[in-house]
């Protein structure tokens, strides 16, 4: 790789990268504030929220991925463009396929990097943030031992303890359980969490449970106790039995996926979907690249050809996502939509190709073409009076 090659491609990967941080970031905040409970209702430390919460980057990224190097890809020719550089090559006898010879390595860095997100990272990441998020809410015993506050377990069952010792320890024990008609309360000196095969027990020490009639009984007992084995079993979520996702699942389970799996039975086509938007997730790159590269490769010299240039692209780019993104809701039901998904961003790139090569040629509406350079004019007149 020459000296303009790397300087062409640190420019654009470098706007690639940012792009890529900025997107993610803003986006992961927004999506990380809807786990924000783990921290204020689950009782977990904030390193334990970011570490979860980071699981989702990989699919972030994915989704950014595309676009970035589109936004990366633009930005580089419009900078080389303004600058006059892009002039100065082709004057030189430069074709425009020099000029894109470092962004194409970009670009095929890029979809290889996309291809290996989708085919096992995010799988991967996806399924290590369910299984994590399933055990902090399972964790009844961080969920309940926070000391000074008063927890609700499950509606009708408040629990506060007073502080908690290293060892695990409890002191100051109230437990309020008015899930029955009978409402009873427990109160305790002392108590631990222990664990059994039998479940999860709270072992109350020295204390008493008072229990009250419903409404239309105004009766109360007290009963008095060294040692009370109160259940907890019953409050941790049941994971027993939910089916995990296809997005889950790794790439050799959803090329071949058993006849028992859950979703083999009610949306039989998920595997399908999920398998093809995997093997494709690399092209759709590719085909933002190209658009930009056709559309600001050549050198222009007046802002009326920019300016066409750059109205042109940004629908061109909504069109092709529109167009991944219908054709992949048709994965699920239409077999004709398995090679239409590989078929469109390679159409795409081809006609790109052409259109950067000269063979085919296309231009705006004579309508829009005057607009714009009547806009321009008065733009001119305007900076002149």
């Amino acid at each position: 790789m020459g000296r303009i090659d790397r300087y062409i491609f640190s420019t654009a990967a470098i706007a690639f990268l940012g792009v890529v941080v900025v997107l993610a970031g803003m986006i992961w905040s927004t999506q990380a504030l809807r786990q924000l409970d783990l921290v204020t209702s689950q009782g977990q430390t904030i390193l334990a929220f970011v570490a979860i919460t980071s699981l989702t980057m990989p699919t972030l990224v994915l989704v950014i991925a595309p676009a970035a190097l589109f936004i990366a890809t633009a930005y580089t020719l419009l900078k080389l463009n303004g600058d006059s550089e892009i002039v100065v090559m082709a004057a030189s006898g430069m074709s425009p396929w020099r000029v894109l010879r470092a962004l194409v390595i970009l670009a095929l860095l890029v979809s290889a990097f996309c291809s290996l997100l989708a085919l096992f990272v995010v799988p991967s990441s996806l399924r290590i943030f369910r299984d994590q998020v399933t055990k902090v809410r399972a964790d009844v015993v961080s969920f309940v031992a926070q000391p000074g506050r008063f927890i609700t377990l499950t509606p009708g069952l408040v629990f506060h303890v007073r502080e908690r010792a290293a060892n695990g320890v409890m002191s100051g024990i109230f437990i309020h359980d008015g899930r029955d008609k009978d409402i009873t309360t427990y109160l305790a000196d002392r108590g631990q969490i222990v664990d059994s095969d039998a479940g999860t027990f709270l072992v109350l020490e020295n204390g008493s449970i008072h229990r009250r009639g419903g409404e239309k009984s105004n009766s109360t007992s007290v009963v008095e106790f060294q040692r009370y084995a109160f259940d907890l079993s019953s409050l941790a979520p049941n994971t027993q039995g939910q089916a995990i996702r296809p997005a889950e699942r790794p790439l050799a389970y959803v090329l071949n996926p058993p006849a028992n799996d859950l979703y083999q039975f009610t949306q039989p086509g998920r595997f399908r979907e999920e398998l093809h938007k995997r093997l494709s997730a690399g092209l759709y790159p590719l085909a933002y690249f190209a658009i930009a590269a056709a559309a600001l490769a050549r050198p222009r010299t007046t802002r009326q050809s920019r300016g066409a240039a750059l109205m042109a692209i940004i629908p061109a780019m909504a069109m092709v996502q529109i167009g991944n993104f219908a054709i992949a809701g048709q994965l699920r039901t239409q077999q004709a939509a398995v090679v239409l998904i590989y078929i469109f961003p390679i159409v795409v790139v081809a006609l790109c190709a052409l259109l950067l090569s000269d063979r085919v040629q296309l231009s705006p509406p004579r309508a829009l073409s005057a607009f714009a350079e009547g806009l321009r004019q008065r733009l001119a007149r305007g900076k002149a009076a």
